[in-house]
């Protein structure tokens, strides 16, 4: 086969492959939906359970401006109406994943007396506070470049690389869900390997 027909087969499968790329892309929405309303839900319920009923209310107002709560809400009402009154539950749908992986850091995980970890009813006993935030750091980072549409479309050879990465990440969210038990039985998990497969092949 010359060099230019391989050109022209690589060049018609360049919208295979970046329909291939989004596809790819939109595997991980479902598992980060989960992800992310069962991290904030139960903490949110733990936290009030466990640390009082106004728990979230009594740190939004705090005085102390290092509060990573109260910091939080600040950022919220800066992109509000003037007069708008932020509540526990309007906190609750404002604040995205960034803050409640936070509170897995070594810190903040201190000053709530360690509960987090009590939302992994599946947890393995080796999985400890350090590796759930390393975890849902590496899952973070990846949301803010997936959200923030960041990722270009593999549609060339040296691109095939970003595919180990985005595997790694698959695999991490599907532990951390396994771990939260949750609902993944609707979930297509084998779809992101199937997609991966299938780009690698035209690329190959």
């Amino acid at each position: 086969m010359t060099s230019d027909n391989k050109k022209k087969i690589k060049s018609g499968n360049k919208d295979r492959l970046l329909h291939l790329s989004l596809d790819l892309y939109a595997t991980f929405y479902p598992k980060y939906y989960l992800v992310e309303t069962l991290l904030k839900n139960r903490l949110f319920q733990l936290f009030k359970e466990r640390l009082g009923a106004n728990w979230f209310t009594l740190q939004i107002n705090s005085s102390d401006d290092s509060n990573l709560i109260k910091r939080e809400a600040e950022f919220i009402l800066q992109r509000k109406p003037k007069g708008f009154i932020l509540n526990e539950k309007g906190f609750l749908i404002e604040v995205g994943l960034a803050l409640w992986v936070e509170f897995f850091s070594k810190d903040f995980y201190k000053s709530v007396k360690g509960l987090p970890i009590q939302i992994f009813p599946l947890l393995p006993p080796t999985i400890k506070r350090k590796d759930l935030y390393q975890k849902l750091n590496e899952v973070k980072d990846l949301r803010n470049q997936l959200f923030h549409h960041r990722l270009l479309p593999i549609t060339e050879p040296e691109q095939l690389k970003y595919l180990n990465e985005l595997g790694d990440a698959n695999n991490t969210l599907i532990e951390l869900l396994t771990w939260l038990d949750a609902p993944i039985s609707g979930l297509e998990l084998n779809e992101f390997e199937n997609k991966a497969a299938e780009i690698r092949e035209l690329l190959a």
